[in-house]
């Protein structure tokens, strides 16, 4: 089987949808079922399996968050078909589709079998945005030959549910490997050594850093006789406020500009916390399955993605969305508790194998057989 992955967002750029768009197709291409991944340009963003850059794309912010909107036109399109050799793909998987306008695009020149992950929850302070996608996400739904949803959260953009269109919910999976070989080089942590914390993601309002420099003060105030070392590793908007907050309590906050990959495994491993704390829009939680499978524990926002992932044991971890003082009460009481934590470590351990690429993309695949069989018995709807 031959299969086309499309990302709406930017190779280059970190993300998620992106992680997780390049680690299924390399699991897909080694077990024997060669992908291809199409991104926007102009940068494929290195990396294996390569990226084909195609289109523009422009990034906006947009209800505390940033993502592109895309552009390609047809004689690019055209290009791109011959190229890829479009003809001979057996599955198009387009990712967040509604985003404008690149994988709207591919769907309607390529006209292969097609598959869809939506990966969002939308915020839900902003029922407009809602308003306007959710109409377009179930139009969609009901013309393609397999719909997904990353979690129940992001299920709801398309209901009401439709028994002739179904949603499968199936969890953006990636490849938890090197998170495991990262932790494993990490070694036992020194119990005399000040604890260590970890932030790690873009800085903006969706992600709740504004919540952590809150919640610091208190952190300190519980765990005066050793207090924690924080990094705080990312980039984006709110760098300024990070920055302030850094050279406020320089004395035990760090900041650590958006690291390569190799350098965030290192830094997740090596921390005691990985501290997630976004408030909202949260569909899933990679940040968090990653974290688990190097061996660190979590504390984060009990927003619906992330409660999703923090089930069972896990839910100990889970604080109110926005509450700083629960952060900082939770953050101190799993330090001051150091068998609880390697509890909450191994529990995340074993876990999270159920996220592992190896364990998803036999799923994924039978979706795909699906779809082809679905698009053969005439099930699917061209009017696109």
């Amino acid at each position: 089987m031959r299969i086309l992955q499309v990302s709406p967002y930017s190779a280059a750029r970190p993300g998620g949808v992106q992680t997780h768009v390049r680690d299924l197709a390399r699991w897909l291409t080694d077990a024997g079922h060669p992908t291809a991944i199409v991104a926007p340009g102009p940068d494929g963003g290195g990396g294996t399996p390569p990226v084909t850059p195609l289109g523009r794309a422009v990034g906006i912010g947009l209800s505390g968050t940033r993502f592109e909107i895309t552009w390609v036109g047809g004689r690019e399109l055209a290009e791109a078909r011959r190229t890829l050799d479009v003809d001979h793909v057996d599955v198009v998987h387009l990712h967040t589709p509604f985003v404008p306008l690149l994988p709207l695009r591919l769907w309607r020149a390529f006209r292969r079998p097609t598959v869809a992950t939506f990966h969002p929850t939308l915020p839900p302070q902003d029922r407009l945005l809602a308003a306007v996608l959710g109409p377009v996400a179930r139009a969609m739904r009901n013309r393609l030959e397999v719909a997904i949803a990353v979690s129940p959260s992001a299920a709801e953009l398309l209901a009401p549910p439709s028994a002739a269109h179904p949603v499968e919910i199936v969890p953006p999976t990636v490849d938890l490997s090197a998170w495991r070989a990262a932790g494993r080089a990490a070694g036992p942590r020194d119990p005399a050594a000040a604890p260590r914390l970890l932030f790690l993601g873009r800085f903006e309002a969706r992600k709740g850093l504004d919540v952590l420099i809150h919640a610091w003060p208190e952190v300190l105030r519980r765990r005066a006789e050793t207090p924690p070392h924080l990094i705080v590793a990312g980039g984006g908007e709110l760098a300024p406020m990070a920055r302030d907050f850094a050279a406020r309590w320089s004395a035990s906050v760090e900041i650590v500009p958006t690291p390569d990959d190799a350098t965030a495994r290192r830094l997740v491993a090596e921390a005691d916390l990985l501290i997630a704390p976004a408030p909202w829009g949260e569909s899933f939680g990679l940040v968090l399955i990653a974290a688990m499978a190097a061996g660190t524990p979590v504390v984060a926002a009990a927003n619906p993605g992330y409660a999703g992932v923090l089930t069972g044991p896990g839910a100990a971890m889970l604080v109110p969305p926005g509450d700083a003082a629960a952060l900082a009460a939770t953050i101190a009481d799993l330090l001051a508790d150091p068998a609880r934590l390697d509890a909450l470590r191994a529990w995340g351990r074993d876990h999270v194998t159920r996220y592992d690429v190896a364990a998803v993309g036999p799923r994924l695949l039978d979706l795909y057989r699906r779809a082809v069989a679905t698009r053969a018995r005439g099930g699917s709807t061209d009017d696109r």
